[in-house]
């Protein structure tokens, strides 16, 4: 019966109107990749493809190491000073999806390799090869969300975060939800593979949400490295791109950290702030945005 009651919570969620979109989109996808400077994504084929399509910036800046505090960093405003990859206890504050809720918006977020059950701890052991089970290529850290005690608290919120299998399905069938934050697998994202590898699930990525349908309902795609590594480990250099109908593509050099970019997805959907980080953080430049989106 408490199955049922999660479902028919989340279904209810689901089911509500969404009477508002935003000023520039009105959907927005996140996909994070990992531990690649700047330096070395640039260097790659299949990401100097996405980029003729993109509006990208080249003094983008990741705020910490390791991984888990730019996460944080991307959906709360904040790395609430942790140094560390994972949390000893849940964060007792607000994020996005508050925010976002407040508003009458919608959210999801996709983990590949999802096992469900609002799963708040990692189940792998050591590195994982491509070929080990599907269960060890997740890990939570990937999942922000997770992190804080109202969505680990919340049956309803917990089941808004599905297994990454739902999400192509959801946007051929135009029912992406306002904010939608993907998270690749261990592999796909480049942490326990090459930058090649990674780059060529990118480029697939891409290519089949654009053909999907769901990039011509104002649906801004958003793709961006965690942390710098290489050349760019101290500066914490990090490649951040911008996909749609309503960016201009192209080089931009305006400064800007993960905060900008949680900064920039607020302003566009009228939202308070979250935390001090986004709130001092400066917004994408206007000069990206078309002056009339299709």
């Amino acid at each position: 019966m408490l199955f049922c009651g999660v479902l028919s919570l989340a279904n209810r969620l689901d089911a509500q109107p969404n009477h508002e979109g935003g000023t520039r989109f009105d959907r927005v996808v996140i996909v994070v990749m990992e531990n690649r400077g700047a330096s070395q994504v640039l260097s790659d084929g299949n990401i100097a493809s996405i980029m003729k399509q993109a509006a990208w910036f080249s003094d983008y800046h990741a705020l910490s190491h390791p991984s888990l505090p730019n996460y944080l960093a991307l959906v709360a405003g904040s790395t609430f000073g942790l140094t560390k990859d994972h949390l000893d206890t849940a964060i007792k504050r607000r994020s996005i999806i508050n925010r976002l809720e407040q508003k009458g918006l919608t959210w999801k977020a996709y983990a590949e390799d999802y096992p469900g059950r609002c799963l708040t701890s990692d189940s792998r052991k050591g590195s994982p090869h491509p070929a080990a089970s599907p269960t060890a290529l997740y890990t939570m850290r990937r999942v922000p969300f997770l992190a804080f005690a109202t969505v680990q608290n919340d049956p309803a919120r917990c089941a808004r975060v599905v297994n990454a299998g739902q999400f192509m399905a959801d946007a051929r069938a135009g029912t992406l939800p306002n904010y939608s934050f993907y998270a690749p697998n261990l592999v796909h994202d480049g942490h326990d593979a090459s930058l090649g590898s990674a780059a060529s699930w990118l480029k697939q990525f891409v290519d089949t949400l654009q053909s999907s349908g769901a990039m011509d309902q104002r649906t801004l795609l958003v793709v961006v490295w965690d942390e710098g590594s290489g050349p760019d480990l101290r500066s914490n250099r990090v490649l951040a791109m911008l996909l749609g109908d309503m960016v201009v593509p192209g080089r931009y050099s305006t400064r800007l950290t993960h905060y900008s970019l949680l900064r920039t997805i607020e302003d566009n959907f009228g939202l308070l702030p979250v935390a001090a980080g986004d709130a001092n953080a400066a917004l994408v430049p206007e000069e990206v945005w078309r002056s009339t989106a299709p």
